[in-house]
């Protein structure tokens, strides 16, 4: 046996003793240098500490290579362990004793740029950055469980590097809209910055890799995200990266800081007082490690969580590391960078929470998961790979629960729900047999599914089993849930999201049992308030609530009228519709508890919420009936916004019931949803109302919607009923075009003026456009601008548009169809001299004024520079007057204005970009 290999072997016992406290350190980057695969890697993790160590040794001494490899990874984590491992470490790890190991090619081997670069420190630093590394590590490497409250995750598959999933992270436009639930806006923001923003993917690990631009590394960073998108688990991820050695290398010391834990500090003090006091263990090297700022990280999570106000504007006083000040004033200072403005600094905090942007050198948002990493956290969820692949293919086939995966917290409820459906153990369980068969459709079934299942499982503790009825579980909980209800409703209503011990007293609720399955207790000294541990959870508890006291016709509509106009109720002796806490600024935020409470009144009315129901309570009849009246009235009587017509599409698809529909449904008759930003669920909430009105619509406007063909194809069913179709800049292509020409074919087609403007049809689909219109007999207007259409795209317009009757105008600027293309169109109007064809921007003064309004709408709309491919579009533009030439005729003034205005914007877009 060689040298490496004895050496192991005969001092296994003492290296296994050394090591086997915290072994984090030395599997990792056993796992980088090539010892341990993946696979393996993640299999120790599962083990023993002892276990573990004992596993990896034995892998390591399976080969010769491998134990060099392990001596010198032994090496290069030494510091992590203690005095006598690194005597030893000493006597046997000299470079004149390990020859470099052989590595295998295609092999992950200990390369250069993968050794902690140890800088040269005093010894004294050392040590303390060491015990620094390592208590960060023993608080960052478990992932906490939300479901089973406030007890110690004791499952070793909640280790950070089994259950984290990468986030797609982008550069931020920094355009917030404040007044709308932040899922909605988030939600609507994906769907812009998808389709053509996708390749600006940002790595956490990476936020201080240099600018394009300027070729700097940024020194203040902010990463912004709504609640549960993982901005506090990416940071935690970031801070094991760096503690176990193997990212952010380049600085000396991270010190993470949290908003939450900040305010308890109330006295004035220094930024070297706040940091002797929070890591006592770097109070003697923390005058050194000051010294050089450059080197320095400073993690600041949660600024949506501060209770001190900051003073954005104050030129502020002359901070140093020795100022007493206030804790806001510090902080201020820090991100500012008045004080030490060569440190680096990353902020997290949610949208709504301000922190200008000019501080900044790089601004992220975090949108969450990609469909890969859905499919990937499913699997790392479940040990049955049988049951994640099932759960995986339900959540991509479900558009509305597919929507909410994105955001990781979303997705650890929907994989607890689904559990229960899709486990062998579900088959014999009867309750859960029949959601199998009807598995959950809306987003209000999901949630009720995961409060059912973790009632069962982990709040009664044993006291239900797997087959005791959901009415007895509930009737367990009933009071529980009461209690916890009224206090997520009353304080929803104020937007009041965080509670004192005496808030949950006056509730009736105590931190214990089903009330910790749903509660965060947040322990800071003295201190200790509570939230429930997503704000999605306190609005589905409140609608729960609400939904099992609810019981006359007249209550449920007045509370309606409350929640989505603010319409306070003239009598009513409920007392949840007698509060006079509701913030009429903020109506908005309550959309997504108004569809969590139409999905819940449906299950009440289904029987399902037998158990929190007082049995002497008399049945209602009729209530779908005068719902689908209230519905009605709303559609009929009211100039609604925008996003309150979607919401109440919402609230209909959730209440799922035909009746109240089918009564609603026929009362609109135009949906104008333009720059709403709407996602595939949105596109399925319309699609289920409007399948239900019987007469055609005069208008769907969906206009720089950015729907895109699944969106499309979602409203596919009834497009036909639509006489006015504005599809345009959408991010449509081929396939769009496609089932257009199918919509155009049906011989119950309604559309009579259809817009495409704007979407990458190519000529491929206006082929097939061109087809569908032969025999169409509806379609009055066509506009084609800017949609990519070639040469080989007018193939066939002249033989298919002369036997077409109906069409009156055609609009197809913007397009490069050469000279071929354009003696086409001579030819087309040669044979139908009733259709106007606009083939150039200088032909028609109203197009061109309509384009003028545009680039001026862009001009003032950032949202809809960035929301699609404008630029490429006013390049299309550009080129089509210069084609036509804007010198001569009688337009040629209002086409030299429109051509001056989109070279300015295209210059200014430019310049921005560069700065970015």
């Amino acid at each position: 046996m060689s040298s490496a290999q004895q050496l192991l072997r005969s001092h296994r016992d003492v290296l296994l003793n050394w090591t086997c406290d915290h072994p984090a350190p030395l599997l990792r980057w056993l796992r980088d240098a090539g010892v341990l695969s993946p696979s393996d890697y993640l299999s120790v993790l599962e083990r023993t500490p002892s276990n573990a160590v004992a596993q990896a040794l034995e892998t390591a001494c399976a080969t010769e290579d491998n134990s060099k490899k392990f001596l010198l990874v032994l090496r290069d984590v030494q510091d992590y362990y203690c005095r006598d491992l690194q005597d030893w470490v000493g006597n046997h790890c000299r470079n004149d004793i390990i020859s470099k190991p052989h590595v295998v090619p295609g092999e992950v081997g200990p390369a250069e740029d993968e050794i902690t670069s140890k800088k040269s420190l005093k010894p004294n630093i050392r040590v303390s950055i060491s015990a620094h590394k390592t208590t960060l590590l023993k608080r960052t490497e478990q992932f906490k469980c939300y479901s089973e409250g406030s007890a110690d995750a004791s499952n070793s598959a909640s280790h950070i590097e089994i259950r984290y999933t990468d986030l797609f992270v982008t550069e931020d436009d920094d355009f917030v809209d404040n007044s709308q639930h932040e899922y909605f806006a988030l939600e609507r923001r994906r769907a812009r910055i998808y389709v053509h923003q996708a390749c600006q993917r940002i790595r956490p690990c990476d936020l201080f890799s240099p600018q394009e631009t300027s070729g700097r590394a940024p020194k203040r960073v902010k990463v912004k995200g709504i609640a549960g998108i993982g901005k506090s688990v990416a940071m935690q991820r970031l801070v094991y990266e760096w503690a176990i050695g193997k990212n952010m290398r380049e600085f000396t010391c991270i010190f993470d800081l949290r908003f939450r834990e900040l305010n308890l500090t109330d006295t004035p003090l220094s930024l070297l007082d706040l940091l002797q006091e929070r890591f006592r263990y770097l109070k003697e090297a923390l005058p050194d490690l000051l010294a050089s700022p450059e080197t320095l990280l400073f993690i600041l999570d949660g600024l949506d969580e501060f209770k001190f106000p900051l003073d954005w504007k104050s030129q502020g006083k002359n901070v140093n590391v020795g100022s007493k000040v206030s804790v806001s004033e510090l902080m201020v200072a820090l991100i500012k960078g008045s004080l030490l403005p060569q440190a680096s600094v990353i902020l997290t905090t949610r949208p709504s929470t301000e922190a200008p942007k000019n501080f900044f050198q790089r601004c992220c948002v975090v949108l969450g998961f990609e469909e890969d990493q859905v499919k990937e956290y499913t699997e790392k969820f479940y040990n049955d790979n049988q049951v994640a692949a099932k759960v995986c293919e339900y959540i991509v086939n479900n558009d509305n629960i597919f929507a909410l995966s994105f955001i990781p917290l979303y997705c650890y409820i929907i994989c607890t729900a689904m559990a229960e459906f899709f486990s062998s153990s579900a088959q014999t369980d009867g309750d859960f047999n029949s959601l199998e068969v009807n598995p959950p459709r809306t987003v209000s079934e999901v949630y009720f599914c995961y409060l059912f299942t973790v009632i069962k499982h982990h709040a009664l503790k044993g006291s239900a089993g797997r087959t005791t009825p959901r009415s007895e579980v509930l009737a367990l909980a009933k009071q529980q849930l009461t209690n916890l209800g009224k206090l997520a409703y009353q304080n929803l209503l104020q937007t009041k999201i965080i509670f004192s011990r005496e808030d949950l007293k006056n509730y009736g609720v105590t931190p214990a049992d089903i009330q910790s399955t749903f509660l965060c207790a947040h322990k800071e000294e003295t201190v200790e308030t509570f939230s429930f541990f997503h704000l999605t959870v306190q609005e589905h508890l409140a609608a729960l609530y609400c939904a099992t006291n609810l019981f006359s016709q007249e209550d449920i509509m007045q509370a309606l009228d409350l929640w989505c106009f603010g319409i306070h109720p003239s009598s009513s002796t409920v007392a949840l519709l007698q509060s006079n806490d509701l913030n009429m600024d903020k109506l908005e935020n309550l959309q997504m508890f108004t569809r969590f409470f139409m999905g819940m009144l449906r299950a009440r009315l289904a029987g399902q919420l037998e158990g929190l129901i007082d049995p002497t309570v008399k049945r209602v009849e009729d209530i779908p009936t005068r719902l689908g009246l209230w519905f009605q009235n709303q559609f009929k009587e009211r100039k609604l916004k925008n996003q309150t017509t979607l919401n109440l599409l919402h609230c209909l698809m959730e209440f799922h019931i035909e009746e109240t529909t089918s009564i609603a449904a026929p009362e609109i008759k135009t949906l104008n949803l333009f720059k709403m930003k709407l996602s595939v669920v949105d596109c399925a909430a319309m699609h289920y109302v409007l399948q239900f009105s019987p007469h055609s619509l005069k208008e769907l406007n969906l206009g720089y919607s950015n729907i895109g063909n699944r969106g499309l194809d979602k409203l596919g069913p009834i497009l036909h009923r639509c006489e006015c179709l504005y599809l345009r800049y959408n991010c449509l292509d081929k396939q769009a075009a496609v089932l257009e020409s199918e919509v155009l074919k049906s011989n119950q087609c309604q559309v009579k003026k259809l817009y495409m403007c704007g979407n990458n049809l190519g000529p491929e689909g206006v082929l097939k456009l061109w087809n569908a219109l032969e025999h169409n007999t509806t379609v009055e207007e066509l506009y084609l601008d800017i949609t990519g259409i070639t040469e080989r795209g007018t193939e066939n317009i002249t033989n298919s548009l002369s036997k077409n009757t109906s069409l009156k105008t055609l609009t197809i600027v913007g397009n490069d169809i050469g000279e071929v293309g354009r003696k086409r169109l001579r030819d087309l109007e040669q044979c139908r001299p009733d259709l106007r064809i606009i083939a150039n921007f200088v032909d028609d003064l109203g197009l061109l004024q309509a384009y003028l309004d545009w680039v001026e709408e862009i001009q003032v709309d950032r949202d809809q520079m960035d929301s699609v491919k404008n630029a490429d579009a006013l390049q299309s533009v550009l080129n089509g007057l210069r084609v036509a030439g804007v010198e001569k005729g009688e337009n040629a003034e209002k086409a030299k204005e429109l051509q001056t205005k989109i070279e300015e914007l295209l210059k200014f877009s430019t310049d921005l970009m560069g700065k970015k």
